[in-house]
């Protein structure tokens, strides 16, 4: 009686494993890897890889929903293949981060998920064909284009600034929207003998996590005086030594600075440190040298709350 009872038990555990796997489990196949680099990092880095792709006759994708730094889900067309990808970024440590993909071929769940595990069909070799070259996409970033370096707590050096504000600007195009306002905005700093010093900054007034866009200050350090020349695009300012922020040093070209930011941003979440996602940027090496980007070096803050 025991006996019979036991088989029971095992059948209808084996049974019900089945129907949750062929039919409940929510993705066909998954794959998984690590990368030393942030979750925003990694989340942008899709969101570039996915517009790269889009501009070949064989991919084409349509984004269903994201989670800024967290989930990306999105239906990829690839040879002919329409698949769900529901992808997961998160934190292992303040170094390591983990992706998470699940796939899945809609009207064919039960054929994949029985074949997928044991054979190398279509559906899984492109699920780890596509998955594969994202990874090599990130790599090569990592190795190639940018590093950043987190320091932790620091004080933001005390300032006085002129500034251009810029409205609704592209991450991406930031670089270029300071570039374009830099020559109006030289001539009048040393026609009024303002200027100080060589290194220009941004001071981040809004960024729009969701839209990867920014509001921000374009600002140059000026001298000191007691009465400054007006003008309807140029403003002043001031930066307080004492503010309290997140350091961290980002070495690559400006346009892809805000992986220093997606650094910070992930550090004070797992730190349980209070920001205001306003970060400030100065930067040390003038573009129009040209040479290794990898030498060209951004010193970036995160103000504390």
């Amino acid at each position: 009686m025991q006996l019979k009872k036991t088989k029971y038990i095992i059948v209808l555990v084996l049974s019900g494993g089945l129907i949750w796997y062929l039919l409940i489990k929510p993705h066909d196949y998954i794959v998984r890897f690590k990368a030393e680099t942030s979750p925003g990092t990694l989340f942008r880095g899709l969101e570039e890889w996915n517009i790269i792709n889009q501009k070949t006759d064989s991919f084409n994708y349509v984004l269903n929903d994201k989670k800024p730094f967290e989930s990306f889900e999105e239906t990829v067309e690839a040879n002919k293949l329409k698949l769900q990808l529901d992808w997961k970024i998160e934190a292992l440590d303040d170094t390591i981060s983990e992706v998470k993909v699940g796939i899945t071929e809609k009207g064919r769940s039960i054929y994949n998920r029985l074949t997928a595990p044991f054979i190398k069909t279509p559906f899984r070799k492109k699920s780890i064909d596509l998955i594969q070259d994202y990874r090599k996409w990130i790599d090569y970033q990592l190795k190639n284009k940018f590093k950043v370096k987190i320091y932790g707590l620091d004080t933001i050096p005390e300032l006085s600034y002129a500034y251009i504000n810029l409205k609704h600007v592209k991450m991406e195009d930031k670089a270029k929207e300071m570039m374009n306002s830099n020559s109006f905005f030289m001539n009048f700093l040393n026609e009024h003998n303002l200027k100080k010093g060589e290194y220009p900054f941004v001071m981040v007034n809004n960024w729009d996590l969701n839209n990867n866009q920014i509001d921000f200050k374009f600002c140059f350090p000026i001298n000191e005086r007691d009465s400054l020349p007006l003008n309807e695009e140029i403003k002043y300012g001031k930066i307080k030594k004492s503010k309290l922020a997140l350091k961290a040093i980002y070495n690559g070209n400006y346009v892809t600075s805000d992986r220093g930011w997606f650094g910070l941003y992930e550090y004070a979440k797992r730190h349980d440190i209070s920001i205001n996602n306003r970060p400030i940027e100065f930067f040390y090496t003038n573009p129009f040298y040209g040479g290794d980007e990898l030498q060209w070096v951004t010193e970036i803050y995160m103000p504390i709350n």
